[in-house]
């Protein structure tokens, strides 16, 4: 087993992820070393996870349920001299210039991308190679699964997004050579002799998953001549590992006759647990069931099939009818801006027969 050692540093959400590459090359550097090439063997790659700078993100890593998919794809193979030649599907490449922009550019034509360069599907062109990494019980991954018997040459290496319960983690594509040589990342006097085992470390980062919470307030009976009534309730949400309260908000729902009402609240962070409280039940109404929590917001799939956290309230027709209504102030969730914004305005709810 291969442990990393692991220092405490806060991580924020991220929207990319750092994967890093300890023999990336620099741009402009001669690629060749002195020596020639030894065709007839094949290269390793070690990956490593670089969760040390964080104990809480190598913890959270662990409740990942399924192996990190690793895919390679071959983008030229290496001649005796050390000379890249691109292959078929990678003519369009070259070797000159920035090496983050050879990773980004080979990952677009692998990939369909969205407006954050994040991968629409499957790949349109199939890896060379693909690979199943697991974690072992301290977040680093095991030994025994390091890529072997490689062909030489250039390869993009790319990790799939995986996701815990509260975090989503995604990881930047790099472009790596086998064999390869100090000379070519320092240059000077580091040495050209071809080495034709590596290692790389996936340095991860993440960015926070949302679920969203439902309301459902059921009125059983109801006075026409008494007007719209309605029912307001408190929403509050606190970090399940801090204990920081990190959401406040004040919902409502207006009934004209009997029935159910959905209140549905969105964005709310995964695993944070709420706890909703009807604070008016209404001028002409009294409380028969309440479900007050505290729940734990369950994060979407990827797919948006996830099943809300439901809090359930029902009220009934109290005979000490006095008149009343009430007007609702929310935040609602900005995507836009990333963070929510307050407003008197209120979609229309919809009644369940």
């Amino acid at each position: 087993m291969r442990v990393i050692k692991k220092k405490h540093k806060a991580l924020a959400a991220c929207i990319a992820i750092c994967l890093t590459l300890v023999s990336v090359p620099g741009a402009g550097r001669r690629i060749q070393a002195a020596e020639r090439v030894d065709t007839a063997k094949t290269g390793s790659l070690l990956l490593s996870l670089g969760t040390e700078d964080s104990d809480q993100m190598a913890q959270d890593m662990l409740r990942i349920q399924e192996p990190l998919q690793v895919r390679l794809w071959k983008l030229a193979d290496m001649g005796e001299t050390g000379k890249y030649e691109f292959r078929e599907d990678f003519q369009g490449l070259a070797m000159e210039g920035d090496w983050k922009r050879l990773s980004e550019e080979a990952f677009a034509l692998v990939y369909d991308l969205d407006e954050n360069g994040k991968p629409l599907g499957e790949p349109k062109t199939p890896p060379k190679r693909t690979e199943e990494l697991r974690l072992t019980d301290d977040g680093s991954l095991t030994a025994a699964e390091t890529l072997s018997v490689l062909e030489l040459g250039l390869y993009l290496v790319a990790v799939d997004a995986a996701e815990s319960p509260k975090y989503e983690y995604s990881f930047t594509p790099m472009v790596i050579s086998l064999p390869w040589s100090e000379y070519q990342y320092v240059g000077g006097e580091a040495s050209d002799t071809w080495q034709y085992e590596r290692e790389a470390v996936l340095k991860p980062s993440r960015e926070l998953r949302y679920g969203n919470v439902k309301i459902l307030k059921t009125l059983t009976s109801y006075n026409e001549t008494m007007g719209d009534v309605t029912f307001v309730f408190e929403v509050n949400a606190r970090d399940s590992e801090t204990g920081e309260n990190i959401y406040s908000n004040v919902v409502s729902a207006t009934f004209s006759a009997t029935g159910t009402r959905e209140i549905l609240l969105e964005q709310l962070p995964a695993e944070a647990e709420v706890t909703v409280t009807e604070v008016y039940s209404g001028a002409n109404c009294q409380i028969t069931a309440s479900d007050e929590g505290p729940k734990t917001v369950v994060a979407e799939e990827m797919e948006g099939t996830a099943e809300s956290v439901t809090f359930r309230f029902t009220n009934t027709y109290d005979e000490d009818a006095k008149n009343g209504y009430g007007v609702e102030n929310r935040f609602r969730y900005d995507a836009e801006a990333g963070t929510y914004v307050w407003s008197t305005d209120r979609d229309d709810v919809g009644v369940q027969p």
